[in-house]
């Protein structure tokens, strides 16, 4: 079809580079929004856009190429993403589950592929390995909750690295097996093979090691360099009649040991991954998938439904085994299970090869995916339930304050600067050695100029409360990164910050807010004040308590926080909590709470504390403990918090607590589009 000069298929490469690219910024970003893997976004996207939908672009020449770069660097991610240190704790249960996760899934698969389904040997044993490939896209749910260094999520770990590595050992065998004319092919491969594993594991490291140590201050040759090491040792596999993806896995394992964690090279490598070459080999694989099989027959949804089921029971027969073998908990094995059940990165590059090759049809690879779909949300719901049950049952340790205390006030409204650092000067102390920080985020150094009126303005509102204050000024074409910035580069203890009460916005859905944007990327606690007169005049206290935020780390600091605010204004204080935690939530509270015997108001459902805060007195203060998505104290209604308030009680005095997350990384949510982004724990 020809239409303004272009025809359908488009191939011009600019232009599907062009379409490609929007389609990787706003699917995700849709998805995410409507609580679904964003792999599944880009799939799908690809299926819709490809000769099999409605045929817009073309997927070979330039949307090939990438889609193979990214398929390469999705297996070099998975290898730098084993951790090997955390293997070598609990040896036996690691081997044992390691071997278990490997072993059913595998024989299961082997079995009902060859017996059941009719497929060949090479296909089974292909499939069978898919059954076998596990990748933690949970991991950042136990994270959140602190459950990193507990013996199931190490276990789940020390399994995943050996069977991923089992996997792709089979997957050699199985390539070389269809590629090289039989056994006595594979046979006359097998010296390849080990000279090739020989380089990676004694040459390569070292000089890596010395190429890094010597190129430390020039950081985009270490990335060139990285990037050269991964596919030429994936172009030498294909030369020796290995498939790339081996060679890229290798590199990963060795590269692990030689780029920290939180170095700046391992941020780029991931966030060039993650944003551009993995999305892209997610969307070319959608493009190779035939819509009109599911579409006009039942074969690929019969395959799926058969995959699916079997892939889920053996993964949980493996966890149920090794929870006899070593009498473990039930916890335990819910938390095993759910870490270890979605197939994802490792799944679909197998499988895509296969096809690719012949081994495996259309079919095969359309149940693929509807079974990485399947398994991705069984993973999530089973890990988020057992791991919320897990940190009930064994609670963190509680965490002490810092001594040293640095309050961040990001100043948007000038309107409300005086009632924010009122309320700063009651939640904090220490305020003379550390000054609260009044920033400002401008979009260019034009505006600067503006500001100082406004900080004369705020110098004379904090001395007329006896508060110490600085100002800071940012530059920054958005508001949160600006805000999240600052606070990383000041190491602020904590963040209070002016909100209207309104949470009406067209662009809300989609972009969302300065305070979504804010809390997704800090950890310290965040203060969200809609204060209508000073603190000074407020006659009562009310306390909104959501289910299970006695049980966060962080519930002694904040709550000791907003006990200076009793102290100081001599209050009555109401608690709202749920029914079923009063006793507990009780038990938590600061010493200064039980003197003043607070009245408790039980409430069932988390609206209702909304419907009693509607009734309180105008000068009285309402304060909401919420939760962050992914902590032990966030629900589905939890995520209302903010509508809620708008909704019914905007013309309160009120502040909304965001707790702290504690000992884990910030994870970009695109970093898991695949199952991959590593994850960094702190002790």
């Amino acid at each position: 079809m020809e239409n303004l000069g272009f025809h359908i298929p488009i191939s011009e490469p600019i232009t599907v580079f062009g379409i490609t690219l929007l389609v990787i910024f706003i699917v995700p970003l849709v998805f995410s929004k409507l609580k679904l893997p964003g792999i599944i976004g880009l799939i799908i996207a690809g299926m819709i856009l490809g000769t099999s939908g409605l045929n817009i672009l073309d997927k070979e020449r330039s949307i090939e190429l990438l889609g193979n770069v990214g398929l390469i660097y999705l297996m070099f991610l998975a290898g730098l993403e084993l951790e090997v240190g955390s293997f070598l704790k609990n040896q036996r249960k690691n081997i044992t589950f390691g071997l278990l996760t490997f072993t059913i899934p595998f024989l299961f698969g082997f079995a009902i592929c060859k017996y059941f389904l009719g497929f060949g040997y090479l296909p089974s044993l292909l499939i069978a390995s898919m059954f076998s490939t596990q990748t933690m896209i949970a991991f950042p749910i136990v994270s959140r909750l602190r459950l990193t260094k507990t013996l199931p999520v190490e276990i789940s770990i020390g399994g995943t690295i050996i069977t991923d590595t089992l996997v792709l050992l089979i997957f050699v065998i199985i390539t070389s097996l269809s590629a090289n004319s039989g056994l006595n092919g594979f046979l006359l491969l097998i010296p390849k093979i080990l000279a090739f594993v020989l380089f990676i594991i004694l040459l390569l490291p070292r000089f890596t090691h010395w190429f890094l140590r010597n190129l430390s201050s020039d950081q985009m040759a270490q990335y060139v360099f990285v990037l050269a090491t991964v596919f030429t040792n994936s172009a030498i596999a294909r030369y020796l009649g290995i498939e790339p993806i081996i060679g890229a896995f290798l590199a990963g394992i060795v590269l692990n040991r030689q780029i920290p964690p939180s170095a700046m090279l391992m941020n780029r490598i991931e966030f060039i991954g993650n944003a551009l070459f993995i999305p892209i080999f997610l969307f070319y694989v959608g493009m190779l998938i035939d819509l009109k099989a599911f579409v006009s027959g039942y074969e690929s949804l019969e395959l799926s439904a058969i995959l699916i089921s079997f892939a889920i029971i053996s993964k949980w027969l493996a966890a149920f085994l090794t929870q006899k073998i070593f009498r473990l908990k039930t916890l335990d094995r819910q938390l095993i299970f759910g870490l270890s059940t979605a197939h994802a990165a490792a799944t679909i590059a197998i499988i895509l090869v296969g096809y690719k090759i012949g081994i495996v049809d259309i079919n095969v690879l359309n149940a693929t995916i509807v079974v990485i779909f399947a398994s991705c949300v069984v993973s999530a719901m089973v890990t988020e339930r057992a791991a919320r049950s897990y940190a009930v049952a064994f609670p963190a340790v509680k965490f002490k304050p810092s001594d040293t205390e640095k309050v961040l006030i990001p100043v948007a409204n000038p309107s409300n600067i005086e009632h924010l650092i009122e309320f700063a000067g009651y939640v904090s102390e220490r305020t003379k050695k550390n000054p609260i920080t009044l920033l400002r985020v401008v979009k260019d150094e034009t505006e600067i100029s503006k500001v100082n009126d406004l900080a004369a303005k705020a110098e004379e509102i904090s001395h007329s409360f006896g508060v110490d204050t600085e100002w800071a000024v940012r530059v920054d074409v958005n508001i949160s990164s600006g805000i999240v910035r600052a606070a990383k580069e000041m190491l602020a203890s904590k963040i209070i910050m002016g909100w209207s009460g309104k949470y009406v916005s067209s662009r809300r859905w989609i972009f969302g807010t300065i305070l979504e944007g804010v809390l997704a990327d800090v950890k310290q606690p965040v203060y969200i004040c809609s204060l209508k007169q000073s603190i000074a005049q407020i006659s009562q206290v009310h306390i909104l308590i959501p289910r299970n935020a006695e049980f966060d780390p962080d519930f002694k600091n904040y709550m000791k926080s907003l006990e200076r605010i009793i102290k100081k204004t001599r209050q009555q204080v109401t608690i709202i909590v749920d029914k079923i935690h009063t006793e507990n939530v009780i038990a938590e509270l600061p010493p200064t709470f039980s003197k003043l015997k607070p009245t408790v108001k039980e409430i069932r459902k988390w609206e209702e504390g909304f419907n009693h805060l509607k009734s309180i007195d105008s000068n009285a203060l309402g304060i909401i403990i919420s939760a962050r998505k992914g902590t032990i104290a966030y629900n589905s209604d939890i995520q209302n918090t903010l509508i809620f308030t708008s909704q019914i009680i905007s013309d309160k005095n009120v502040v909304i607590v965001y707790p702290a997350i504690h000992g884990t990384s910030i994870i970009d949510s695109r970093s898991l589009l695949s199952g991959t982004g590593r994850v960094v724990t702190e002790n």
